[in-house]
C-alpha cells in the first residue's frame, strides 16, 4: 500500500496554519503533526508520499490532478492522511469528497485536534478513519496488525470510538522527523522564518503539552489533540507533559544539521523545562553553529546563566507569551506570572543578543478596558523590542475558555470562522466586538508605524531577501 500525506489548497485566499492550529498563515513551515507519522511509517518500511499544495502553489485542479496522476497500487487500497484543525475543517471535508471521487477504493485518515473533538463530523462513510489524540503508534498498530486503538470509524452506519492506548506517546521513543526525505526535497527551499537569516530552515518539537493553567490557552495542534483525548477519558484533567531528554534533543539537533538545515525553531508550547536540562542542551549544541529560537514563559528567562548559555549555543529569537502588562489581568487569567519578570527577561535577552518577540492578547478578561489595553501598548513602546504580535482572545471549542464565554453570553459567534488576527467572536460589557477589533488595529498602527520602529526594522536587513520577506509577512498580517 501507499500512504500519502496531504495538505490541500485553501478554499479562500487565506491559508489555515495547521501546526499551531489557531490562525491563518503568515508564512509556511513544515507541519510536524504530519511529519512524525510520515517518518515513523517510512522507518517501518511503508511507501510514503507527501503533497503540500501551498508550497507547490497548486490550485484545486492542480492538487486533484496530482492525486489522479500519482501511481496507484494494484489493489487500489491506498491511504490518504490529512491533519485537520478547526480552520481547515471546511477545506478538508470539501476535498475529502473530491478525493473519494478519484480514488473510491482508498481510505482517508484524519487526525488532529478537530477530528479528535468531533470525529463524527468527519465520518461521512465507511472508508474514513479518525485517529484521535496522538496518531503515531496507533497508526502503525492499525497498518501492521489491524488493531483499532484510539480510532473512530463507522460500523453499520453507527460511529464507533475505540478507547485510546494506556499511556501517551513517549517522545524519546519516536524516530526523528525525516525532514529531507526525497519527496520533501522540493519543499525545503521554500520554508522560511523571518526571525532567522540562515537557510534552509525547519522546526522541531522537544515536548508535548503545557503544565500551566492559563484560562484562555489553546496549545499547538499536537498538544491540543492529545489534551482533548486525554481529558475525555480522565474527567477533564490535563495530560502530563511529555518532555524529551536533553540527550535526545542534542541528537536531533545534530540530525537536523546533518540533513542540511542551518536554522530551526523549537515550537514547543514551552521549551525551557528545568534549568539543568536547558543548560545541558545548550552545552550539547554549542558547537553546531545553528541559528535557533524557541517559545518560553518570561519567568523561565530570568536566570542569567540560562539566557547566556542559550545565546552561546546559537539562540537568536525567543517568543514570549506575555498577554498583558496589567498584573490584575494576569492574575485573573491564571497566568501565574509577575509583570516584572517580563521586563527582566526582555532585558537579559537583549543583553546577550537574543531578539524577544512578545505575544500580546486583548480580551482575555471581561474586566479588560480600552484604557488598560492602550496603557499596555504605551508601556510596550518603552521596551527595546522590535517584534510584537497583537491578537484577540479566541475561545476555541473544547477549551474551558469557550465554555466560560458561552455560559456568560460573551460568545457571539459559534461558527468555525475564527481568526485571532483581526476578528473577535467575543463581546464583553466593557469591551464590545467592534472595540476589540479596533483596538487590535490601533495597536499595530501605533506600535509599528513609528519612525523609530521603521528605521530599526530597516537596519536589521542584510539584503533584498530580508526586505522582501518582511513585506510578505506584513501583507499577510494586515490582510488578516
Amino acid at each position: 500500500m501507499k500512504i500519502t500525506f496531504l495538505e490541500p489548497p485553501p478554499l479562500g485566499k487565506k491559508t489555515p496554519e495547521r501546526f499551531a492550529g489557531c490562525s491563518y498563515e503568515l508564512y509556511h513551515f513544515p507541519d510536524l503533526a504530519n511529519l512524525y507519522p510520515f517518518s515513523y511509517l517510512y522507518e517501518e518500511g511503508f511507501d510514503v508520499n507527501y503533497i503540500d499544495a501551498s508550497l507547490e502553489r497548486l490550485d484545486e485542479k492542480g492538487f486533484l490532478n496530482r492525486i489522479k496522476d500519482s501511481p496507484e497500487t494494484s489493489s487500489g487500497g491506498d491511504y490518504y492522511v490529512i491533519h485537520s484543525v478547526i480552520l481547515s475543517k471546511k477545506t478538508d471535508l470539501y476535498y475529502l469528497k473530491k478525493i473519494q471521487e478519484i480514488r473510491p477504493l482508498s481510505k482517508i485518515i484524519f487526525h488532529g485536534p478537530e477530528p479528535t473533538r468531533v470525529a463524527e463530523e468527519y465520518l461521512i462513510n465507511k472508508n474514513i478513519l479518525v485517529f484521535r489524540g496522538e496518531i503515531e503508534k496507533n497508526l502503525i498498530s492499525y497498518l501492521k496488525e489491524g488493531k483499532f486503538i484510539g480510532v473512530s470509524y463507522l460500523n453499520n452506519g453507527r460511529a464507533v470510538h475505540e478507547p485510546p492506548p494506556e499511556r501517551p506517546v513517549n517522545l524519546n521513543e519516536l524516530p526523528f522527523p525525516f525532514r529531507n526525505h526525497h519527496v520533501l526535497q522540493p519543499y525545503i527551499k521554500n520554508y522560511f522564518n523571518p526571525k532567522f537569516r540562515k537557510v534552509p530552515h525547519t522546526i522541531m518539537m522537544t515536548s508535548r503539552g503545557c503544565a500551566f493553567r492559563c484560562l484562555f490557552c489553546v496549545p499547538n495542534s499536537i498538544s491540543f489533540a492529545r489534551e482533548l483525548e486525554y481529558m475525555r477519558y480522565n474527567n477533564g484533567k490535563k495530560p502530563p507533559v511529555q518532555i524529551a531528554s536533553a540527550k535526545r534533543v542534542i541528537e536531533e539537533f545534530n540530525a537536523i544539521k546533518m540533513q542540511g538545515f542551518h536554522s530551526v525553531m523549537i515550537v514547543d508550547d514551552q521549551f525551557l523545562w528545568g534549568r539543568e536540562r536547558s543548560l545541558e542542551i545548550c552545552r550539547g549544541i554549542k558547537g553546531l553553529e545553528m541559528e535557533w529560537g524557541c517559545l518560553s514563559r518570561a519567568d523561565f528567562l530570568t536566570d542569567e546563566e540560562v539566557v547566556k548559555a542559550m545565546a552561546e549555543a546559537g539562540c537568536v529569537s525567543v517568543d514570549i507569551g506575555v498577554e498583558n502588562l496589567n498584573q490584575e489581568v494576569l492574575n485573573y487569567i491564571q497566568k501565574d506570572l509577575k509583570v516584572e519578570d517580563v521586563y527582566t527577561s526582555v532585558s537579559l535577552l537583549k543583553k546577550y543578543g537574543i531578539e524577544p518577540k512578545l505575544n500580546i492578547m486583548f480580551g482575555t478578561s471581561p474586566y479588560d478596558t480600552s484604557r488598560d489595553i492602550k496603557d499596555t501598548v504605551e508601556r510596550l513602546k518603552t521596551l527595546d523590542v522590535k517584534n510584537i504580535m497583537f491578537s484577540i482572545a479566541t475561545p476555541f471549542k473544547g477549551t474551558k475558555f469557550y465554555n466560560f464565554c458561552k455560559e456568560k453570553s460573551y460568545l457571539i459567534d459559534e461558527t468555525d470562522e475564527i481568526n485571532p488576527l483581526g476578528k473577535s467572536i467575543i463581546s464583553y460589557p466593557s469591551l464590545s466586538k467592534k472595540e476589540l477589533e479596533g483596538l487590535e488595529r490601533y495597536a499595530y498602527r501605533s506600535f509599528y508605524l513609528r519612525p523609530k520602529m521603521i528605521m530599526a526594522r530597516i537596519k536589521t536587513y542584510h539584503g533584498l531577501r530580508d526586505f522582501l520577506n518582511d513585506i510578505r509577512v506584513a501583507i499577510n498580517l494586515f490582510k488578516h
